[in-house]
């Protein structure tokens, strides 16, 4: 996901370029973008001839690169490095995706009510997809050396638009994500006694788990499912671990970033502008549903 990368970023202290690409117009999808990551998925990160697509890798090469700032992905022979990577695993496995586009698709399913503007729930659950599945067919045509990667891309949206719209999928999506929460809770809780008041989700260290976490936390208010997975009667720690979150100045950078760049989205010729920390780029940073939440924290 994007703002993890982001969130690394700024934890890390690290200036950069960004290069905006908008998602609901489809940019992602061009044939010069294709060419650099043939699944068509942001983020991207490019140093000097180096790309560097998927979020934990980016990660790993700025935490490895960037010398300010905490050590976000522990060496995995360690036990800190071993239990970063298995909390990771743990929320990878949390379909993002599907929740996202799925309780939008199935609003009955949120607790609170989403927070997005009606005009991007419009194109987000209306022919914006179907109309994507076609444009990336036609593309298939128009490039042919791009051929299999438009038609691989193709079938995987097809797939995603038609799991969204089954709620039973979407149903027992939150479920397994709930038992997953219900495994962080008690990470916290095995810390909160070990390592005192300033304790994160594998111990005093603010690491890459933690970043994935906040984000999946703040996806999930968006979707208004804060009091299904961390209200304070329910999973207390997990509510205690948000408020801290939020003092953080990384995130409050994080959300500051989104309420800049979010009206920028509503505009269908938002173009490319290129970061630089160093010697790190970030060549492309897709801010998409997420930001309308964090646009009015």
């Amino acid at each position: 996901m994007v703002l993890q990368v982001l969130l690394a970023l700024f934890e890390k202290d690290c200036r950069f370029n960004r290069k905006l690409v908008n998602l609901h117009t489809g940019e992602q999808n061009s044939p010069d973008y294709m060419k650099i990551n043939s699944d068509g998925l942001v983020p991207v990160l490019k140093d000097g001839e180096k790309v560097i697509v998927e979020s934990d890798k980016i990660i790993q090469y700025i935490d490895k690169e960037v010398k300010s700032g905490p050590n976000l992905v522990p060496d995995p022979n360690t036990s800190a490095g071993r239990d970063v990577q298995r909390l990771q695993n743990l929320m990878a496995d949390i379909n993002v995706r599907l929740l996202t586009f799925g309780v939008i698709a199935n609003q009955e399913l949120s607790i609170n009510g989403v927070k997005m503007p009606r005009i991007f729930l419009k194109i987000i659950s209306g022919r914006s997809g179907k109309d994507m599945v076609t444009n990336l067919e036609n593309n298939a045509v128009k490039y042919p050396d791009l051929s299999q990667a438009y038609l691989t891309k193709a079938e995987k949206t097809r797939r995603g638009i038609d799991d969204a719209f089954k709620k039973e999928n979407v149903v027992k999506c939150l479920t397994d994500a709930e038992r997953k929460f219900d495994q962080l809770e008690e990470c916290l809780q095995k810390n909160q006694g070990a390592t005192g008041k300033d304790y994160w989700l594998t111990g005093p260290q603010f690491t890459a788990a933690d970043i994935l976490l906040a984000v999946i936390m703040d996806r999930l208010t968006i979707l208004g499912l804060e009091d299904r997975f961390f209200s304070k009667s329910g999973r207390p720690l997990l509510f205690e671990y948000q408020q801290r979150i939020s003092q953080k100045k990384s995130v409050q950078m994080l959300r500051a970033e989104a309420k800049k760049i979010g009206p920028l989205l509503l505009l269908s010729g938002v173009k490319s502008v290129a970061p630089y920390v160093g010697s790190v780029a970030i060549l492309v940073l897709a801010i998409g549903a997420g930001i309308w939440y964090l646009k009015n924290k």
